[in-house]
């Protein structure tokens, strides 16, 4: 027995794959550099906890489901995620954490980051074109 996977209007399968697959190596990037001693980071390692363990479920949930809520929250995810990066390399820092240079990590997020934000969103604007 064969099955066809059917295809609705606004699924923009691709574009939900290749998000989902940003927004998990952001989540491995965070959830490594946590436990290879970010976590005693004040306020900046547990919000490294946070980002692994959130961008673990949205890229499933990207995967699994064509919702809508999904592709919002990895806008929000990748959005709120490559602000803080770029905020950590001002002057002032991220909650007092001064970043001075890109290591391979930093440059890994960033693009990871920017990936998933440019193809979550337009996944988001693909579902929202086909309810009209």
């Amino acid at each position: 027995m064969t099955t066809t996977a059917v295809r609705t209007p606004g699924d923009a399968t691709g574009l939900r794959r290749i998000a989902a697959i940003a927004t998990a190596v952001s989540a491995v990037v965070h959830g490594y550099l946590f436990l290879d001693g970010w976590s005693i980071v004040p306020v900046v390692g547990p919000m490294f906890a946070v980002n692994a363990v959130a961008g673990a479920v949205i890229a499933v949930a990207l995967i699994a489901s064509a919702h809508w809520v999904w592709r919002v929250l990895a806008v929000g995810f990748h959005g709120a995620s490559l602000l803080a990066l770029l905020i950590s390399h001002t002057p002032r820092g991220f909650f007092g954490l001064r970043e001075a240079f890109w290591d391979s990590w930093q440059v890994m997020a960033a693009v990871s980051e920017s990936v998933g934000l440019v193809t979550a969103a337009l996944a988001l604007l693909v579902w929202w074109r086909a309810r009209r």
